[in-house]
């Protein structure tokens, strides 16, 4: 008897003491200031994924380097619908397993057309593969969802360079990004924005030697893969 007294007054006092604390407001984070003219680096997931993967923010344009899986577990319909490209790090398993992830779930959210995806030699005959792969899923999800984008929303498409060890792979005017193939099967990309560059290197890559001109901010594995927190490379006119 005594022992059940304790027990239920043990469990009486971890009721109150739990309540108390949940029941305390809890002040959600600011959301991050992001403008059209900035140069911002975001994390693709808050949890820890089995490869290497950021969001590139800058001139108004959404880039995701690396297509790690889980990849979407994070990432809201409008994220998704406003990808404007994938760029892959490397053809390996860890950095690209989340591509289909990528590919269904931005269709599925509304995506208006078809992803553009750039990466090493081979990229081209990966997304074909998955492509195909999809095609009698993609028949159904059509019929039954009718995304907003039509049928061939739901495809991957391969930007220039393919096959190029060089090449300019995405270009706006004011944001271009420039991929150099560093060791089989992997990429190696500079992002070009308002005269501020970022080095985006896969692990296991070759380090570019030369960067011309400008300042630059290096992410490889050699130091900060992976991204933590949101960071910017250039805000609002002035450098960081």
């Amino acid at each position: 008897m005594i022992v059940r007294s304790l027990l239920a007054f043990a469990a009486l006092v971890s009721a109150v003491a739990c309540g108390s604390a949940n029941d305390a407001p809890v002040a959600p984070p600011p959301e991050l200031a992001i403008r059209s003219t900035d140069f911002a680096l975001l994390p693709c997931s808050e949890r820890l994924l089995p490869g290497k993967c950021v969001i590139v923010l800058a001139g108004g344009k959404r880039v995701m380097f690396g297509a790690p899986a889980g990849v979407t577990l994070d990432q809201s319909n409008a994220d998704l619908r406003n990808l404007d490209a994938v760029m892959l790090l490397s053809l390996r398993g860890e950095d690209v397993e989340g591509l289909d992830e990528l590919r269904n779930a931005a269709w599925r959210a509304g995506r208006e057309s078809s992803l553009p995806v750039a990466g090493p030699s081979g990229t081209g005959e990966f997304a074909g593969i998955l492509n195909r792969a999809y095609e009698v899923s993609d028949a159904l999800i059509f019929v039954e969802e009718r995304p907003a984008g039509g049928f061939d929303a739901a495809l991957l498409a391969v930007l220039p360079g393919e096959g190029q060890a060089e090449a300019t792979v995405f270009d706006t005017g004011d944001l271009r990004v420039r991929k150099f193939e560093t060791g089989t099967d992997r990429a190696t990309y500079i992002v070009d924005y308002a005269g501020h560059n970022l080095i985006l290197s896969s692990c296991g890559g070759t380090p570019l030697q030369e960067l011309s001109g400008g300042e630059f901010r290096v992410l490889d594995c050699e130091s900060e893969w992976p991204l933590g927190a949101p960071e910017f490379v250039f805000r609002d006119g002035s450098s960081d």
